[in-house]
């Protein structure tokens, strides 16, 4: 049946054959044979007095002939609706086709993308500089500062030390990146009462925006670190700063300040070393570093005393009361003077720029002991640990021409 209908017998046929066969077509070569025996069913329906019929066609010439032109075969002797060996109906060229326009689809989405992914970049850097603002100047420039100390002892090339200081700069920025995020993820309450710009606060990020961002900076900044050959400073860094925002470290000041100091050890070591192996004399700057760390980071508590009194956190400040803390704040800012003049200085040997240099440390010393005596409002306690970072930096930014 190749048109789809069903004739159950031959008076229900348009043809008058059995089956449905078509009659012979006009003009076509007729075949005669005489019916000598009893007449047939077939024969009783033919026209009377006839003794001859038209012999139908094979079934594969029907079937060529019902292919061609018509639609219904394939145009090679295979009925419609079945393949011949070795080739793919004509119908699979559209599927391919629409294939084809998916793939172009997909291009323009990639292409769409990636003309957007500067903007997308340009926007996490701008939130990235929102959670890193207050923290610049302790962290991504002082170690900067020391990285070039490094390339200028090593003796390192322009292009070389273009490359290295490069990428210090991106590895400083997610250290300090981290510690900002799980610090500020963590302290939204004491940060709507003691820093209300931080993005959290703001909503200029979302939480779930900033614990991706952790994630994100929890893989990239050892992955960097490995890349500068410091990836253990990298991991201890971030055990540090685990130990101090999210397992209770910043809220006894002695733990505070130790971790802060550790800190220190942890970002002027791999700043050294990812240019050229630390030596003693380094070392010697690097635990000094830390160590006058621990004494003064302390500073910083001063501003913060109402929201640390509100959250329980025992700082400083809060332990000893404001005037014995500043008194102890302003004595080892004068205890630094000989420090910094016999560990850093002195080694350099006497020139007129070490003496400059000594003369400007000593200046910046007495300046901070007594603004942390004398100036006492939030706003200029602010101010006060704003010059602890400056002096912080200039140290490190001397070992240029001292080391």
């Amino acid at each position: 049946m190749l048109d789809g209908q069903e004739y159950p017998d031959a008076e229900a046929s348009p043809t008058g054959v059995p089956g449905g066969r078509p009659a012979a077509r006009a003009g076509a070569p007729r075949i005669t044979r005489t019916e000598s025996g009893p007449k047939t069913r077939a024969s009783t329906r033919a026209s009377t007095g006839a003794s001859t019929r038209t012999r139908p066609r094979p079934p594969s010439s029907r079937r060529a002939r019902a292919g061609t032109g018509t639609g219904t075969g394939t145009g090679n002797g295979t009925p419609a609706g079945e393949e011949p060996a070795g080739e793919k109906p004509a119908g699979h060229a559209l599927p391919g086709g629409l294939r084809d326009l998916r793939v172009l689809r997909d291009l323009q989405g990639v292409v769409a993308a990636l003309g957007r992914l500067p903007a997308h970049l340009w926007r996490e850097i701008l939130i990235s500089y929102r959670f890193n603002s207050n923290d610049l100047w302790s962290t991504v420039v002082p170690a900067s500062c020391f990285v070039v100390a490094a390339v200028r002892n090593a003796g390192l090339g322009p292009f070389a030390a273009a490359v290295t200081v490069a990428g210090a700069v991106l590895y400083f920025w997610l250290f300090i990146y981290g510690s900002s995020l799980i610090n500020q993820i963590t302290g939204v309450a004491e940060d709507r009462l003691n820093k209300p710009f931080r993005p959290l606060v703001t909503g200029e990020s979302s939480m779930l925006g900033a614990k991706r961002r952790l994630a994100a900076v929890h893989v990239l900044f050892p992955a960097v670190g490995l890349l500068l050959g410091v990836v253990e400073w990298a991991l201890l860094w971030q055990l540090l700063f685990m130990l101090h925002y999210a397992w209770g470290g910043h809220r006894h000041w002695f733990a505070k300040n130790l971790l802060i100091a550790l800190g220190v050890v942890s970002q002027l070591a791999p700043a050294w070393q990812m240019v050229t192996p630390l030596t003693t004399p380094v070392w010697h700057w690097v635990l000094t570093m830390a160590a006058m760390t621990f004494l003064i980071i302390g500073v910083q508590d001063l501003r913060d005393v109402e929201g640390d009194l509100t959250l329980g956190r025992r700082t400083m400040p809060v332990v000893l009361g404001d005037l014995p803390c500043r008194v102890y704040f302003a004595g080892s800012f004068v205890v630094l003077l000989p420090v910094t003049h016999f560990v850093m200085v002195e080694p350099a040997g006497f020139h007129w720029w070490t003496a400059a240099i000594d003369a400007a440390l000593a200046g910046l010393s007495l300046l901070l002991a007594a603004r942390v005596l004398l100036l006492r409002t939030p706003a200029q306690d602010h101010r006060t640990q704003r010059f602890v970072e400056w002096w912080y930096t200039f140290v490190l930014a001397t070992a240029v021409v001292l080391l």
